[in-house]
């Protein structure tokens, strides 16, 4: 069920009121920076600091298949400015929950700094004018840690695609006007802060959130790397689609007719039913991730590792190792294996939780 604005406002009074958040002071004789547990990706800080933003996320979230893309999707984009090599991680300090309740408010006389358009404003989605528009919906930072200071910010802006009452569609074009204009602001909002300055690398990525009821993320669309108060927005060109399914054949049908090879090998494996269902995420429609999910109602541990076993000899069907594999196999909606096979690998990891 969506919130709508008296609920969300009312919502975010109370928790201000309860949170009395303040930044975390780091003490830096303590910080620990450790290894990632997987080559190519981010190490983090220790102790764990959590971020009272944490609040503010869990008040304006759509659905948890977007927050959980976000913050991926966020440091996969980051390492092209921060390198896995030289920063570990940490979650966002500087905008705390006072700050994001600011900045994600409507503009007015007495909060400048809002994001979004003033009480009043009508807003022109390009498919009809929508009066008091909601169009940021949150921002979520991490910021890089090297030789224990913080060297550089990363923030995803996250946009609603529909927004009024009749939930309106905002055209492609006028999100990403609106967006980069709002980044540029939130970019001199930073700036204002002493611990950042003038100097400090910020990245921004501009998403564009999902509805409630979808089972695939929203994509990122905009990016810019500031190196000071002003950079250029580059466009990023990636979505996600179901498999099987008639977008996924558009864009790569070799791959959907070998996912539907795999699928209909499964059909009299087992007396049961069992189902598999693909999510892809192209990236400059080519096909970048493939996670699948495989449904089954094996009876006995031994139906349960058989099926694995079999699964994993036929994913050897993919023939592209461009993109990255990964498969959950679930019994009875439980966990029981896990399957990942890397860019350019052929070998296919599995962990069994039997």
């Amino acid at each position: 069920m969506k919130m709508n604005h008296k609920q969300l406002f009312c919502g975010l009074c109370v928790g201000m009121l309860l949170s009395g958040c303040t930044k975390t002071e780091e003490n830096i004789d303590t910080m620990i920076e450790t290894k990632a547990l997987e080559s190519g990706e981010y190490g983090t800080t220790l102790p764990f600091q959590s971020s009272s933003s944490r609040q503010q996320h869990q008040l304006r979230s759509v659905s948890l298949v977007d927050n959980l893309y976000i913050g991926t999707g966020l440091l996969n984009y980051a390492k092209s400015h921060f390198s896995v090599n030289n920063y570990t991680i940490q979650e966002g300090q500087f905008l705390i929950y006072d700050e994001l309740s600011n900045l994600l408010g409507r503009e007015s006389e007495n909060n400048s700094d809002a994001l979004n358009p003033a009480s009043g404003t009508s807003f022109d989605t390009g498919n009809g004018k929508v009066n008091d528009p909601v169009l940021v919906r949150d921002i979520y930072e991490v910021d890089f840690i090297r030789s224990k200071e913080t060297r550089g910010i990363a923030l995803a802006l996250v946009l609603n695609g529909y927004v009024g009452d009749k939930e309106i569609k905002i055209s492609d074009e006028r999100l990403q006007a609106f967006g980069e204009e709002a980044a540029r602001k939130l970019v001199t909002y930073l700036r204002k802060m002493p611990e950042i300055g003038d100097s400090m690398p910020i990245y921004i990525a501009l998403y564009k959130n999902t509805s409630a009821e979808s089972t695939l993320p929203g994509n990122f669309f905009s990016e810019a790397y500031f190196e000071g108060r002003s950079a250029s927005f580059s466009s990023i060109k990636e979505q996600w689609v179901m498999f099987p399914g008639e977008e996924a054949s558009k864009l790569d049908n070799s791959t959907v007719a070998q996912f539907t090879q795999i699928k209909n090998a499964f059909a009299n494996f087992l007396p049961d039913d069992v189902s598999m269902i693909g999510k892809g995420k192209f990236t400059d429609n080519k096909l970048s991730e493939l996670h699948i999910t495989v449904e089954m109602y094996a009876k006995t541990a031994t139906e349960a590792l058989s099926l694995t076993q079999y699964l994993k000899s036929l994913l050897s069907t993919f023939s592209s190792l461009d993109y990255k594999l990964l498969v959950e196999v679930r019994c009875q909606d439980i966990t029981i294996a896990t399957m990942v096979r890397f860019i350019g690998d052929k070998d296919v990891e599995v962990n069994t939780l039997l």
